[in-house]
C-alpha cells in the first residue's frame, strides 16, 4: 500500500469515528438540539468528501498531517474504548452466579416494584405490560443456560419502564422480549461476538406536550423525557431501531357541508372611466381548522429497542 492510499484509509477512519461521536453525543442530546446535529454532519460530511477527492503528494507536511490525523484516531477510540468498558463493567455485575430460582425471584420482586411504582407516579400498566414481558419465567423457572442474558434484559426492561413511569406517561401499554438471539447460543460455549443484542419492545401512551406554568414547552413532553433517559444511559448500552407515534384521535373522513360566507361588496373605483366602475367580489375566504396536533392530544408510542450484552469470555 502507497503512502496515498495510507493517507486515505486514515483520514477516513477519522471520518468515520467523527461521525458516530457526533450521532451518539450530539445527535440524541436534546430534541430541540436536531438543527446543530444536522450542521455537525454536514460539517462531517462536507471534510468527508474533500478527505475522499484529496490527492495529496508524499511531502514532509503531508507526512505531519497524516500523523496528526492518526493520533485524533486513536483519542476518539481510546475515548470510545473508555465508553464501552464502562457498559461492559456493568454488564458483567458482581460475578455472582445466578440459577433458575433465582431469576424467577427476581422477576417476581421487579414485576411487584414496577407496579408499586407505576401506582405511586399515576401511571396506569395495562396486563401486557404488567409481567414487564417476562409472563413465562414468572411461573415456571428458565433454563440454567438463558438465565444469565434473561437476568441482563430483565434489567434492561426495569430501567425502560422506569423511565416511561418517571416520565409522567398516563399509561405503559405493552412490553415484548424477544427470544435470545443465536449469539447467545455460542457465548455460552465461550465463543461468538465481543458483545451482542438482546431485542425487546415497549409501548405507552403520552400527551403531545406538556404545560408548566400556563406555557407549553415541547421539550417537557414525555417522549423527548423517555428519549433523553434512554440515550443518555450510562449502564445500559440502549439503541433504539424503531420508533411508531399514533395519534388516538379519531378523524371524521369528510368534514359536512358548509354554505360559504356571503362575500362583501366594494365600493365604487372612482378613478375607472366614468367615475364608476363594476364592483368587485371577492372570493369567499375558507379558514383552515386544525384537526389533530393539539397539546392535550394523547398519542401511543411504540419503541423498538436494543440493548447490548457484552460476552465475559471475550472481555474479561
Amino acid at each position: 500500500m502507497n503512502i496515498l492510499e495510507n493517507k486515505r484509509v486514515v483520514l477516513l477512519s477519522a471520518v468515520f469515528a467523527l461521525a458516530f461521536a457526533g450521532l451518539t453525543y450530539v445527535g440524541y442530546d436534546r430534541s430541540q438540539q436536531f438543527s446543530k446535529t444536522q450542521a455537525e454532519l454536514k460539517k462531517i460530511g462536507e471534510k468527508f468528501e474533500d478527505y475522499n477527492q484529496a490527492e495529496l503528494p508524499p511531502t514532509a507536511a503531508n507526512r505531519k498531517a497524516i500523523v496528526a490525523a492518526c493520533k485524533d484516531v486513536d483519542k476518539i477510540s481510546a475515548d470510545m474504548q473508555a465508553e464501552m468498558d464502562k457498559y461492559a463493567a456493568f454488564c458483567y455485575g458482581d460475578g455472582k452466579v445466578l440459577s433458575p430460582v433465582d431469576f424467577q425471584n427476581q422477576v417476581r420482586a421487579a414485576i411487584a416494584e414496577v407496579q408499586k411504582e407505576a401506582n405511586d407516579k399515576g401511571c396506569a400498566l395495562a396486563a401486557p405490560a404488567m409481567d414487564l414481558g417476562m409472563a413465562s419465567f414468572k411461573n415456571a423457572a428458565a433454563t440454567e443456560a438463558e438465565v444469565p442474558y434473561r437476568s441482563f434484559q430483565l434489567k434492561a426492561v426495569r430501567r425502560v419502564a422506569d423511565a416511561i413511569i418517571n416520565s409522567g406517561a398516563p399509561a405503559l401499554d405493552k412490553i415484548y422480549c424477544a427470544p435470545l438471539p443465536e449469539e447467545a447460543t455460542n457465548a455460552r460455549k465461550g465463543k461468538g461476538a465481543a458483545y451482542f443484542p438482546l431485542s425487546f419492545q415497549v409501548a405507552f401512551s403520552a400527551k403531545r406536550s406538556a404545560a408548566t406554568d400556563g406555557q407549553t414547552e415541547e421539550l417537557l413532553s414525555v417522549l423527548p423525557r423517555v428519549m433523553n433517559a434512554l440515550t443518555s444511559d450510562k449502564d445500559f448500552f440502549l439503541i433504539v431501531t424503531g420508533v411508531a407515534v399514533n395519534s388516538d384521535a379519531s378523524l371524521p373522513a369528510r368534514d359536512a357541508y358548509q354554505e360559504p360566507s356571503a362575500p362583501v361588496a366594494q365600493g365604487d373605483d372612482l378613478g375607472a372611466e366614468g367615475g364608476k366602475a363594476e364592483a368587485e367580489t371577492p372570493e369567499a375566504r375558507v379558514i383552515a381548522v386544525r384537526k389533530t396536533g393539539g397539546d392535550d392530544e394523547t398519542v401511543r408510542v411504540h419503541l423498538n429497542l436494543q440493548v447490548l450484552y457484552f460476552n465475559p469470555a471475550k472481555g474479561k
